[in-house]
Order: C-alpha cells, then structure tokens, then sequence
C-alpha cells in the first residue's frame, strides 16, 4: 500500500532585525513562510525607494528637455547634454539596482523553497507508510477474519482434497491452494483463483445431499461472501493501482529534489549537505532554524551581487534556469498532495459502494472512521491548491 507529503517559501535582506519581527508574526506558519513574508516588505520598501528615485530623475530629465528646447546657446545646450546623460545614466544604475534586487529575492526563495522540500518530503514519505486505516482496508478483503469462515473452509478444502481426482478444476484449485499457502495470510480473492474458488464452492454446495441441509445452507451464505469480498477486493485493486504510480512520482520527484539541492547548496552555494541536515533538515527548534534559513539567504543574495561583478554580460541565466526548476519541482509536489487527496476520495465511493452490502456493512461502518482519521490527518498537513498557487506566486517580477 503507498501513500504521501510538502510546505513553501522565502529569502533575506536586512538581518538581525527581521529576526524578533518573524517571531511576533503567526506562529502556526512555517519558517520559510514566516521569513519569506519579512523580506517581502524589505524588498518592497526597496523598491518603493528605487520608483521614487527613478521618478525624482526622471523630473530632472524632463526639466532639462524643456531647458535645451528654450535655450538659445549652444554651448549652455551642450552643458545640458551632457547633464542629461548623467542622469540617464543614473536612471540606469536604478533600474539595474532593482533587476539585481529582484533576483537576489527570487533566487533565495528558490533556495528556501527547495529546502522546505526537504522537511516536506519527509511527512509525505511518512503518510505514505502504514496506517491503521490501510491494515483495516485489506482485513476487510480477507475472508478468513468473517465469523465462521474459517472452520467452513475447512470443511471445504476436505472435499476438494477427496474428490480433486475425479475433477480437473477441482485438481487445478488443489494446486492453488498449495501454491498460495495459508489463506488465513490474506491471499487475496480475486481473478483467476476466485473464479476457480467460485467453482469449488458451487460443486461443494451441489454434492451436500438434504442431510448436509445446515451445512448447504452455510456453504451458501459462504459463498455470497467470497464473492462480495472477491468484489470488493477487484475494486479495491484498482485504487491501489494509482497509490504505486503515486509512489513512483514521489520517488522520481525526490531523485529531483536532490539533484536541485546538490545543484543550488553544495555546487553554487558551497553549503555542506551534513551541515544543512543538521542545522534544518533534523532541526527541532524553529528559532535555529530561523536563522539558518537567514543564513542561507544572505549566502544566495551575496553569490548575485558575486555573479553580476564577475560575469555582467550574462550572470542571469543559470539563476534564473535553476528558479525554474525548484518551481517546477514545488508545482509538481503540489499536484503530487492532489491526486492523493483524490485517491482517498475514491475509498469514500468505495466504502459508500459497499456499506448497504449486508455481508461487508459493519466493515464498512468502521472502515469510515479510519478513512476519515487519515483524511483529516492529510488536510490538515497538507492544501494542494494553496500549495499550488503558492507556488505559481513565489517569484516577483521586475
């Protein structure tokens, strides 16, 4: 059985301030949400003062046009000129301020982003094993667990043992039987050993003389059993189908995961990966964690600043192809939580299937409460469509 997890954002500007404000806002939110909500309104006030600045040359721009148009010399026009070019080139230092802010504050949260992944990966993997719920769900497709089952089986394997000589489907069900062992593991009823079990079942019931009359009636019974289990089982199966190709998803997304942390930590950063484990991963104290998360903000901030001096021409470009694929990875986890919301949707229908089933409706009954813990258990750690537009919102534009 395969089940699965996630959180989001953040980044950093100006420091040892930012700390005690994080904390007075909502403690129910992640850090990353916490700290990226911070360097918002720090990048936002830094950008309210680059508008206004640019606003205030451009005053001076236009008041200079107007001078060069009404002034009658030549040399007094040339002065402005060159003024003018002073301030175009100003004007320009600005807008290159702001395209540098913008993407120290879009790539720290691609880093902060991508490491939430590693603490929201975890609880995923963790919904993904055994729960009560999923133990309970395949009890239900055993029939050895229904009152007198076993002891009737008994009786039936006997008959199929005395008379597997004398009838090829019985000698063919023999053999599954031993194949399969003990059926009071939970060899599940279904395709070809059901049709075959079905079989048996009906030649049982047909070889019982008025005299095995308990006996018949009890085979009977027995029989509308395996078949609303075998059933049930079937459609059950088909569930746990899209539960493997979920598993796989999850798998290949973590193999991803790691790829983008080795990429972004380790090779751009220089941040040791057993450093960040233990500093974020496998930290409890959310304070500590906190500042790392600062810490490695100001890392990422300061290898833009590095870049640009380094590499003007073209210092954009692997930031900005690595901000793709952390939010690529964050929508893809994102429609991860969707479809196993969906998933679980599908037990409701079946439990709604098979509640009025007078074999199966007590199983049902208490199947419910278990899907409903787990369900409850979910949605509260996890809002695929929050998770998503989240996502889709986590980078500014210039």
């Amino acid at each position: 059985m395969k089940r699965i997890i996630f959180a989001i954002s953040a980044v950093f500007f100006s420091f040892n301030e930012m700390d005690a404000q994080i904390y007075a806002d909502n403690q129910n939110a992640s850090v990353t949400e916490q700290v990226l909500k911070e360097l918002n309104r720090e990048r936002s006030l830094l950008s309210q003062n680059l508008e206004f600045r640019i606003k205030e040359i451009d005053s001076k721009i236009t008041n200079l046009d107007e001078s060069i148009k009404n002034s009658n010399s030549a040399s007094e026009k040339v002065e402005k000129l060159l003024e003018r070019v002073k301030y175009l080139e100003e004007r320009q230092e600005e807008i290159d301020k702001n395209t540098v802010s913008v993407y120290k504050y879009n790539y720290s949260s691609a880093v902060l982003n991508l490491a939430s992944m590693e603490r929201e990966i975890k609880p995923l993997n963790l919904f993904n094993t055994s729960r009560e719920f999923y133990s309970t769900l395949d009890a239900v497709g055993n029939p050895m667990n229904y009152e007198g089952y076993q002891e009737w089986f008994g009786k039936f394997k006997e008959y199929i043992a005395e008379e597997k000589e004398d009838e090829a489907r019985l000698q063919a069900l023999n053999h599954m039987l031993e194949v399969t062992g003990d059926l009071a593991k939970g060899t599940p009823f279904t395709g070809m050993f059901a049709g075959s079990l079905f079989d048996g079942i009906s030649s049982f019931i047909g070889s019982l003389n008025r005299r095995d009359k308990e006996l018949k009636e009890q085979s009977m019974q027995m029989l509308k059993l395996t078949t609303s289990i075998a059933q049930f089982t079937h459609d059950k199966d088909l569930i746990e189908t899209e539960w493997e190709a979920i598993t796989k998803s999850l798998n290949e997304l973590k193999e991803l995961q790691n790829k983008a942390m080795e990429d972004n930590l380790v090779e751009i950063l220089d941040i040791k990966k057993k450093d960040f484990t233990e500093n974020f991963t496998n930290e409890t104290d959310a304070k500590k964690r906190t500042q790392y998360v600062l810490d490695i903000s100001k890392i990422a901030e300061n290898k833009i600043v590095e870049e640009r001096k380094t590499n003007p021409e073209n210092w954009k470009q692997e930031y900005h192809d690595q901000m793709l694929v952390v939010q690529n990875l964050k929508i893809r986890f994102g429609m991860l939580t969707f479809r196993i919301l969906e998933n679980l949707e599908k037990y409701e229908k079946l439990i709604h299937k098979y509640q009025k089933d007078p074999y199966l409706k007590d199983e049902m009954q208490n199947l419910k409460l278990k899907l409903d813990m787990v369900r409850n258990s979910f949605e509260s750690t996890f809002n695929p469509q929050e998770y998503i537009k989240a996502s889709n919102e986590m980078y500014i534009v210039e």
